[in-house]
Protein backbone atom coordinates (compact mmCIF):
# COMPACT_ATOMS: atom_id res chain seq x y z
CA UNK A 1 0.00 0.00 0.00
CA UNK A 2 2.65 2.50 0.91
CA UNK A 3 4.31 1.61 -2.57
CA UNK A 4 1.23 3.00 -3.89
CA UNK A 5 0.67 5.90 -2.67
CA UNK A 6 4.60 6.85 -3.38
CA UNK A 7 3.99 5.97 -6.79
CA UNK A 8 0.79 8.06 -7.34
CA UNK A 9 2.86 11.20 -5.27
CA UNK A 10 5.52 10.64 -7.38
CA UNK A 11 3.29 10.84 -10.98
CA UNK A 12 1.42 14.14 -9.32
CA UNK A 13 5.30 16.11 -8.81
CA UNK A 14 5.80 15.35 -12.19
CA UNK A 15 2.33 16.10 -13.97
CA UNK A 16 2.77 19.54 -11.73
CA UNK A 17 6.23 20.09 -12.84
CA UNK A 18 4.94 19.68 -16.64
CA UNK A 19 2.71 22.47 -16.04
CA UNK A 20 3.40 25.97 -16.98
CA UNK A 21 2.68 28.73 -14.56
CA UNK A 22 1.88 32.57 -16.87
CA UNK A 23 2.45 35.29 -14.49
CA UNK A 24 0.88 38.90 -16.03
CA UNK A 25 1.78 42.49 -15.11
CA UNK A 26 -0.42 45.50 -16.50
CA UNK A 27 0.66 48.76 -15.99
CA UNK A 28 -2.18 50.81 -14.10
CA UNK A 29 -0.04 54.02 -12.73
CA UNK A 30 -1.45 57.18 -12.77
CA UNK A 31 -0.65 59.51 -14.03
CA UNK A 32 0.19 57.43 -16.92
CA UNK A 33 3.90 56.66 -17.41
CA UNK A 34 5.59 54.03 -18.82
CA UNK A 35 7.63 51.49 -16.28
CA UNK A 36 10.55 49.73 -16.34
CA UNK A 37 9.83 46.02 -14.94
CA UNK A 38 12.80 43.69 -14.16
CA UNK A 39 12.06 40.31 -12.69
CA UNK A 40 14.17 37.51 -11.47
CA UNK A 41 13.94 34.63 -9.48
CA UNK A 42 16.95 32.51 -7.73
CA UNK A 43 17.44 30.64 -11.07
CA UNK A 44 16.88 32.94 -13.68
CA UNK A 45 16.69 36.50 -14.68
CA UNK A 46 14.07 37.57 -16.95
CA UNK A 47 16.18 41.23 -18.15
CA UNK A 48 14.68 44.61 -18.31
CA UNK A 49 11.30 45.39 -20.33
CA UNK A 50 9.65 48.48 -20.58
CA UNK A 51 5.04 48.46 -20.19
CA UNK A 52 3.63 51.16 -21.56
CA UNK A 53 0.49 52.41 -19.84
CA UNK A 54 -2.30 50.10 -19.57
CA UNK A 55 -0.07 47.31 -21.36
CA UNK A 56 0.94 43.87 -19.91
CA UNK A 57 4.32 42.21 -19.70
CA UNK A 58 3.93 38.42 -18.91
CA UNK A 59 5.94 35.26 -18.09
CA UNK A 60 5.93 31.80 -17.92
CA UNK A 61 7.95 29.71 -15.68
CA UNK A 62 7.76 26.15 -14.10
CA UNK A 63 7.32 25.99 -10.34
CA UNK A 64 9.65 23.70 -9.01
CA UNK A 65 8.44 20.43 -6.84
CA UNK A 66 9.68 21.66 -3.53
CA UNK A 67 7.17 25.00 -3.81
CA UNK A 68 9.89 27.12 -3.30
CA UNK A 69 9.67 28.89 -6.66
CA UNK A 70 9.76 32.56 -6.39
CA UNK A 71 10.48 35.81 -8.91
CA UNK A 72 10.60 39.03 -7.48
CA UNK A 73 10.57 42.41 -9.85
CA UNK A 74 11.52 45.94 -9.29
CA UNK A 75 9.23 48.60 -10.59
CA UNK A 76 10.61 51.91 -11.42
CA UNK A 77 9.08 55.14 -13.22
CA UNK A 78 9.80 58.57 -13.20
CA UNK A 79 11.06 59.38 -9.29
CA UNK A 80 10.05 55.82 -7.98
CA UNK A 81 11.60 52.57 -7.74
CA UNK A 82 9.80 49.92 -6.21
CA UNK A 83 10.14 45.96 -5.47
CA UNK A 84 7.99 43.14 -5.14
CA UNK A 85 7.73 39.38 -4.82
CA UNK A 86 5.31 38.94 -7.80
CA UNK A 87 5.67 35.46 -7.42
CA UNK A 88 5.64 33.09 -4.42
CA UNK A 89 4.31 29.70 -4.44
CA UNK A 90 2.79 29.71 -1.34
CA UNK A 91 0.88 32.62 -1.63
CA UNK A 92 0.25 32.05 -5.66
CA UNK A 93 -0.30 28.89 -6.24
CA UNK A 94 -2.16 29.38 -9.55
CA UNK A 95 -1.43 28.43 -13.39
CA UNK A 96 -2.04 32.32 -14.20
CA UNK A 97 -1.18 35.23 -11.97
CA UNK A 98 -2.28 38.48 -13.23
CA UNK A 99 -1.31 41.85 -11.23
CA UNK A 100 -2.01 45.21 -12.16
CA UNK A 101 0.87 47.83 -10.94
CA UNK A 102 -0.31 51.25 -8.90
CA UNK A 103 1.36 53.62 -7.07
CA UNK A 104 1.00 52.23 -3.60
CA UNK A 105 1.52 48.58 -4.79
CA UNK A 106 0.68 45.90 -6.92
CA UNK A 107 -2.91 44.18 -6.74
CA UNK A 108 -3.51 40.66 -8.04
CA UNK A 109 -6.92 39.47 -9.92
CA UNK A 110 -8.98 37.51 -8.23
CA UNK A 111 -10.98 35.22 -10.19
CA UNK A 112 -14.20 34.40 -7.82
CA UNK A 113 -14.82 38.52 -7.27
CA UNK A 114 -13.69 39.33 -10.85
CA UNK A 115 -11.44 42.00 -9.81
CA UNK A 116 -8.20 43.32 -8.53
CA UNK A 117 -9.05 43.11 -4.76
CA UNK A 118 -5.91 41.33 -3.48
CA UNK A 119 -4.17 44.34 -3.01
CA UNK A 120 -0.53 44.40 -1.48
CA UNK A 121 2.24 46.89 -0.45
CA UNK A 122 5.22 47.65 -2.09
CA UNK A 123 8.25 45.41 -0.44
CA UNK A 124 10.26 47.33 1.84
CA UNK A 125 13.53 49.46 1.29
CA UNK A 126 16.68 47.65 1.34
Amino acid sequence: MERWIIIISLIFALITMCEGTICGIINGLVPKSDVLVHCKSKEDDLGIHLIHYNATYEFEFKPNVWGTTQFYCSFTWPSRIEWFDIYKHQRDELLYCLWIVKPDGPCRYNRYSKSFADCYKWNNKI
